[in-house]
């Protein structure tokens, strides 16, 4: 049986790392919390339930993840949230995998929640991403502030089918927080890799957004939360394309200022 590393990113979740925690404890030879100077009770918490603590300063999420995966004592890792917790039949599902692991890595069905409402359609499910997996085998990227774990391509992958469940908004006012911080993280990132916008982008793209997470992949099925969603979504390209926008005409102001 193969040694896992449970490895937590977090900064102030005192509300949510103890379910984080417990979620993997049966299956955990270790729980690494990597925390970024929180200045609540998580640490308490979670040393509390037995996981080793490691303090390190946000760098990025990509940044992050990578640093954290490295600091695990074992090779084989979970890579969690701390607003993400395990289904009990991921759970299951996992304890075969540690008996006799047939891939290098393996894709988690994630399941997120708006203020305890579960998608079903819509971008937001099934949301497939690698999160179980063998270090030596893996690469970390993404668009910030998205990471992504790659497999590489000699590195076989595959589904499982129990969820990872992931309270991703506790209410609107979050999701709306959430969506002004992901857009400004975002448009800095284009930026500073030289991507442009213009007017067309930041009128069409939204709405055909909004047409395909609500239409073509069903979201009006969520009911109100799948509006919403599809809506602030919209919202998260508008802003998005704004805010990168406003970067290149302050950038110009500058260079005909000097």
């Amino acid at each position: 049986m193969i040694k896992l590393s449970t490895v937590i990113m977090c900064m102030n979740e005192e509300d949510k790392i103890a379910r984080c925690i417990r979620s993997v404890q049966e299956i955990s030879d270790e729980v690494l919390i990597v925390d970024s100077f929180s200045t609540d009770r998580t640490v308490e918490i979670a040393e509390s339930l037995g996981a080793r603590i490691e303090t390190r300063a946000f760098q990025g999420y990509i940044e992050q993840r990578a640093l954290s995966v490295s600091l695990a004592t074992n090779d084989w890792v979970l890579a969690l949230d701390a607003d993400e917790f395990l289904s009990p039949g991921l759970i299951e599902e996992i304890k075969q995998i540690l008996l006799n692991p047939d891939a290098d890595a393996y894709y988690l069905n994630r399941s997120n929640a708006i203020n305890n409402y579960f998608l079903k359609h819509g971008s937001w499910f099934p949301h497939r991403i690698i999160r179980l997996f063998d270090r030596t085998k893996v690469s970390f990227s993404g668009n910030p502030p998205h990471d992504r774990i790659y497999a590489g391509p000699d590195t076989k992958s595959k589904k499982l089918k129990s969820l990872l469940l992931h309270h991703c908004n506790e209410d609107i006012h979050d999701r709306i927080t959430t969506v002004n911080k992901h857009s400004s993280i975002a448009a800095l990132h284009r930026f500073e890799n030289g991507i442009k916008t213009n007017y067309l982008r930041i009128l069409i793209k939204p709405s055909w957004k909004f047409f395909v997470e609500y239409i073509l992949r069903l979201g009006f099925l969520d009911g109100f939360y799948g509006y919403l969603m599809a809506k602030t979504t919209a919202h998260y390209i508008y802003y998005r394309e704004s805010k990168l926008m406003e970067h290149w005409r302050d950038k110009k102001k500058q260079t005909h200022a000097s």
